[in-house]
């Protein structure tokens, strides 16, 4: 698979904002931590108002997993977001219909197949709701980070050995 960096400072706990204030927020850190083009804040944002990513979950935690094109990636990376309130997002392949989203996963993928296996090892977790609800309930970055590095091996440091 893949390497991903996930690391603290791409962790936001507690979120809030509107849906495109929350994208933007977490796209601007990417750019900032120099591992996206500062084109990749639009290209998520447009992205998403195109093709929805809300998943609904078997739980009661949907997800979003919103991502934009390989051209605007430095380095592959996960930032995540746990929300404060639930947003509200269009969801994939249905966009008349939207699911309260509690927890972005805001992919940066510089290669397609590795887009499709991360997506196929996020599908599997978004499926696990005990694994949902302890991430959602985490108190700290740190936990976040072991977690989704536990359950999805990532391991990638930003230095960035390949």
């Amino acid at each position: 698979m893949a390497e991903f960096y996930l690391d603290e400072t791409l962790v936001f706990l507690q979120m809030t904002g509107t849906r495109e204030e929350m994208l933007r927020e977490m796209a601007e850190n990417l750019v900032k931590e120099n591992l996206v083009e500062a084109s990749f804040v639009s290209g998520i944002i447009e992205r998403e108002k195109e093709y929805p990513t809300g998943l609904p979950t078997a739980s009661s935690i949907s997800v979003a997993i919103p991502h934009t094109d390989i051209e605007h990636v430095k380095k592959n990376a996960i930032s995540i977001a746990l929300l404060q309130e639930p947003a509200a997002f269009q969801v994939m392949g249905e966009a008349s219909m939207v699911t309260p989203v509690s927890i972005i996963f805001m992919l940066a993928m510089q290669q397609s197949h590795a887009q499709l296996r991360l997506l196929r090892d996020l599908m599997n977790f978004f499926q696990d709701e005990t694994t949902l609800q302890v991430l959602y309930e985490s108190n700290t970055k740190e936990d976040v980070v072991k977690l989704i590095d536990r359950k999805l091996s990532l391991s990638a440091s930003k230095g960035g050995d390949r």
